[in-house]
């Protein structure tokens, strides 16, 4: 009985652990706004905050680097654009160097 119980116990303890070590993923969706002002344009992505921070606009996962992490807003950079995400409100807005601007809303 109390050996069945360790290895209850064990199992558990290894399946929270791998579960802490998996990095939170949110899939976001919202609007690109173009900067001519045409009419918006949907836009989802999948967002991972655990390190690597990686971000999937659609063509295929990017690693970013973060600017900066804080209680409030996460920062990072791809190749392609700016990414500010907000924790308390689970906003996300992509700024991108073409100009383009995403707001998105996030969710587990």
């Amino acid at each position: 009985m109390f050996r069945t119980s360790l290895i209850i116990l064990s199992a558990l303890a290894s399946m929270i652990a791998s579960a802490a070590a998996q990095p939170a993923s949110l899939t976001c969706s919202g609007s690109l706004f173009d900067p001519t002002g045409s009419a918006p344009s949907a836009k989802t992505a999948t967002l991972a905050l655990g390190p690597p921070v990686s971000i999937d606009t659609g063509n295929g996962p990017q690693r970013a680097s973060v600017v900066s992490n804080n209680r409030i807003q996460l920062r990072f950079r791809t190749k392609d654009f700016t990414g500010e995400y907000f924790h308390y409100t689970s906003d996300l807005f992509l700024i991108y160097r073409s100009g383009h601007l995403a707001r998105l809303m996030c969710q587990r």
